[in-house]
């Protein structure tokens, strides 16, 4: 059992092929829980990176053993902070200000230190953050929409006719006794339609998509989405 253990802490033609499999396994499934949710970076994306990080890895040690005076951790300090680049063609801003795919970016970012861990034979922290990072993605979701659906405040993106929205939006707030917050309107540009991004205080938080429907229905109403989701 010993002997086992030491062949996969060296560097040999099993322990690399070990550490190669580990790294497909494990970022696969991280990939898998992304690509189900139709993100940008998906299975191929996540095992594609675990892949290089753990290469960079086993390589830099390889060299560590042929030159004494080479630093194991250099090139995989430029994985970490290279990844970035990576990580931010994930993530999109759209015109009504909501930001996606920062979970994506921050996962590849995780998933390439899971690759240096397995590279350098660190396989007990390697597993233990692919299941952690794997149950942050899966359960603390149930979390925020737990947490969404008691929150009274409703943060919206309107596209509208302000002359006409405005007004129908104020009377509808008095006659059921909401609160506006954070109130920013933009004018129409060229084609594309006004638009504005308020919070709402409501009385029932159970009601938020019913409310929601409602404003829908106001006059001069194009367009309603609730942000963070």
């Amino acid at each position: 059992m010993l002997e086992d253990i030491k062949i996969l802490s060296d560097l040999n033609l099993y322990s690399i092929t070990f550490r190669i499999i580990l790294a497909m396994i494990l970022s696969g499934l991280l990939g898998m829980e992304r690509e189900k949710k139709q993100r940008p970076a998906g299975f191929r994306t996540y095992v594609v990176v675990c892949l290089g990080a753990t290469l960079t890895c086993i390589t830099n040690l390889y060299m560590f053993g042929l030159y004494e005076n080479v630093d194991p951790a250099r090139i995989p300090a430029q994985v970490v902070s290279g990844i970035g680049f990576l990580g931010a063609g994930t993530i999109i801003v759209t015109r009504n200000s909501r930001i996606k795919g920062l979970t994506t970016a921050a996962g590849l970012w995780c998933c390439a230190t899971i690759g240096i861990a397995i590279g350098s034979g660190f396989y007990s922290g390697a597993i233990i953050c692919s299941i952690a990072v794997l149950v942050i993605m899966r359960v603390l979701t149930f979390v925020d929409r737990s947490f969404i659906k008691y929150n009274k405040y409703i943060y919206l993106y309107v596209e509208c006719d302000h002359s006409l929205f405005m007004p129908a939006l104020i009377r509808f707030t008095h006659e059921r006794d909401y609160s506006i917050y954070d109130l920013e309107q933009y004018p129409a540009i060229n084609n594309l339609p006004g638009y504005m991004l308020f919070s709402l205080k409501i009385k029932d938080p159970q009601n938020r998509y019913r409310v929601i429907n409602d404003i829908k229905n106001l006059e001069g109403c194009i367009l309603i989405e609730e942000m963070g989701h």
